[in-house]
């Protein structure tokens, strides 16, 4: 996958130029780039196309390694990093970006533009054009939300995932289920909307932010972040469920809030996407949950923010056994204390903090710049 979430601002030719040792590369390359919200800093990113040589050559230096991109417009620093799947090479820069800037819209002329169309469905639009070209094309959005498995239904391999691709479940999830699982989670849990205030607070949602919330369920919580959101800001709220999809279109649509059907496991976006992510009261469900998470980090932008709340497995022998029990029973997985904040440290995130209440454990992070 290349790190566009949409239509490239510069595709095409360029000179990557490295010191000690010294090295010259002519390669194609895809950009784009935004100013962010939180500190106006203009970040270009992207993504060199496959280049033997070039390979060779970082495989010989390391992982990473600082240089100059050159074009038509202009040299710039560069950081060289991360090869994925395909060998592409991914590509990072702050200020001024190595092509030219398209001048803003004007914004008297924008709000004559598409008077007629609902603010749902121009936030819907907003969230799927943050899909990479590959996912745009085949996504469906005919019914409110945006379609990536193409009805297939979700998997419902224990308890637990039966009950969450559900109808009757589903329809009860905010006012009887969601509340049941939170009473499970021990004396000292939040209440759900201490929950959702802390997550606004820990994710330092403001403007016009990009927002994803994996396994958004029926959209409650989605809603109540995208509320905190103004301008083209969007949150997206992202489950394989179709039955929680659908009854988060039809309870929890908004001006900033969006939905999407997919597997958070190879999550549909470009590396840096968002400005802010989060999986609430999930992660315990999901099969494979340290592969979400990478995911999650994966689509977050240098200095966005990250949250999780999920399991606590605790220290104590005898609720460790009566849980352990429990939980296996209904496929509900137990976490150890340090098994986040070791994942987020070994990102090299910083501001990490974490909360413990009850068997419930609340981390976030600043994703490294």
């Amino acid at each position: 996958m290349s790190d566009l979430s949409g239509k490239p601002d510069y595709r095409g030719p360029a000179t990557l130029t490295f010191d000690n040792p010294a090295a010259e590369f002519d390669v194609q390359i895809d950009l784009r780039g935004h100013s962010q919200p939180i500190d106006g800093i203009f970040r270009w990113y992207g993504r060199v196309r496959p280049h033997e040589e070039l390979q060779g050559f970082m495989e010989t230096i390391g992982s990473s390694r600082r240089g100059k991109l050159s074009t038509d417009s202009g040299d710039v620093p560069v950081l060289v990093s991360d090869v994925d799947y395909w060998g592409r090479y991914r590509l990072q820069g702050t200020g001024m970006p190595p092509y030219p800037l398209e001048p803003e819209e004007d914004q008297d002329s924008a709000a004559d533009v598409d008077v007629d169309v609902p603010p749902e469905s121009r936030a819907l639009e907003r969230a799927a054009a943050l899909l990479e070209p590959e996912f745009r094309s085949g996504a469906v959005t005919s019914d409110g939300y945006v379609e990536l498995l193409g009805g297939t239904p979700a998997p419902s391999t224990t308890t637990a995932s039966r009950a969450m691709n559900n109808r009757l479940v589903a329809s009860i999830y905010e006012k009887m289920w969601r509340p049941a699982g939170v009473a499970m989670m021990g004396v000292g849990g939040l209440s759900m909307s201490a929950e959702r205030a802390k997550a606004v607070s820990d994710l330092r949602l403001s403007g016009d932010m990009r927002v994803l919330d994996v396994a958004s369920g029926p959209g409650n919580f989605t809603k109540y972040l995208s509320d905190h959101l103004s301008g083209d800001g969007v949150a997206v709220g992202f489950d394989i469920s179709e039955q929680m999809i659908r009854r988060a279109v039809r309870d929890n649509r908004g001006p900033h809030a969006a939905y999407m059907r997919g597997d958070a496991q190879s999550l549909p976006f470009a590396d840096n996407t968002f400005d802010a992510v989060c999986c609430f009261a999930a992660l315990y469900l999901i099969p494979n949950p340290l592969t979400v998470v990478d995911e999650l980090v994966r689509v977050l932008r240098p200095g966005g923010r990250i949250a999780i709340m999920t399991s606590y497995g605790r220290n104590t022998a005898p609720v460790r056994s009566v849980v352990g029990a429990v939980s296996g029973r209904i496929g509900v997985r137990m976490f150890e204390k340090e098994q986040f904040t070791s994942i987020f440290e070994a990102c090299g995130m910083t501001d990490i903090e974490q909360e413990v209440r009850g068997l419930a454990q609340f981390v976030s992070a600043t994703n490294a710049s």
